[in-house]
């Protein structure tokens, strides 16, 4: 395609202003293979006007959002209850300036731990080796890392429970705490079904229930199942939801930018739903919920 075919296809789908649209945007996903970078990829095939943003790939939700405040990025991919408790617990001022551009999936929280031994003695007493739920969780050491730090932190305060929350690098640092019996479980927030967790090998790992009551964790979470049949099925969990966020931008070209993204990846659901190979969390994506106000 020529660069004056180019030019009049960007044209034809934004109007005249796209010939102005700013030069580059850093958008603030998750590492690779994550739901956050898949779902860019797949706006980015849908929408053709986007070829102006770049991906920089981070550690999660949190790292994202100080980027976003610290103007080192101009979007970002970030869980709800990360945004609500630096809004609600830290009091960042900075948090009320920010607009949603799109209300995504609600991604789920996954729990995982090592297989629980029950053993019992001569008389009938059960001894039990390990965690089988959250709420036996009390005292005992819950690996996180990036945004699900911030979760763990919300689900221990609300729900009354109090594990020794211990922040970790990443993925690979945490469950390798938990295959060495550093910690008792792992908790990550990530949308189902994700490879990572489908790989796990069921003899050392399986998930359990986050048991708490629907009324405690209300107005964060919603009630959600995780289906993984070699680790636990049907296993009742809560999850959250995912926002790609942005600054209440003025500067005209950037405004016009954004919001001819935020229209085609709006007009372009059923495509991103039922197109082969992308990402099966957008069948759970309506653009209607969130609790954050709008890009306008």
């Amino acid at each position: 395609m020529t660069v004056l075919n180019r030019a009049s296809v960007l044209t034809a789908l934004l109007g005249t202003s796209a010939l102005a649209a700013p030069s580059t945007l850093i958008v603030a996903t998750s590492p690779q293979g994550s739901t956050a970078a898949d779902m860019f990829r797949d706006l980015g095939r849908v929408c053709t006007n986007a070829s102006f943003l770049r991906q920089r790939q981070t550690s999660g939700s949190v790292e994202n959002l100080d980027l976003l405040l610290n103007n080192q990025v101009s979007l970002a991919f970030v869980q709800l209850d990360v945004l609500k408790a630096r809004e609600q617990i830290d009091q960042d001022a900075r948090v009320q300036n920010l607009r949603q551009l799109l209300p995504l999936n609600f991604d789920e929280i996954h729990l995982i731990a090592r297989p629980a031994v029950v053993k019992k003695n001569l008389l009938g007493k059960e001894t039990v080796s390990g965690v089988r739920t959250f709420t036996e969780l009390g005292g005992k050491r819950l690996g996180a890392w990036g945004g699900s730090v911030i979760t763990a932190k919300v689900l221990a305060a609300r729900g009354g429970v109090a594990p020794v929350i211990q922040e970790f690098r990443g993925r690979e640092d945490a469950m390798n705490a938990l295959a060495a019996g550093r910690i008792a479980a792992v908790l990550a927030v990530v949308g189902q079904p994700a490879d990572w967790v489908k790989t796990l090998n069921p003899a050392q790992f399986t998930l359990i229930p986050v048991d708490l009551s629907a009324a405690k964790v209300n107005g964060f979470y919603r009630a959600a199942t995780l289906r993984y049949p070699a680790l636990g099925s049907n296993v009742p969990t809560f999850a959250v939801q995912r926002v790609l966020v942005t600054r209440d931008f003025k500067t005209p070209e950037k405004r016009e930018a954004l919001l001819a993204y935020q229209k085609c990846a709006l007009s372009k659901l059923l495509t991103l739903q039922e197109t082969e190979g992308y990402h099966p969390k957008w069948n759970d994506v309506t653009f209607k919920e969130s609790g954050w106000p709008w890009f306008r």
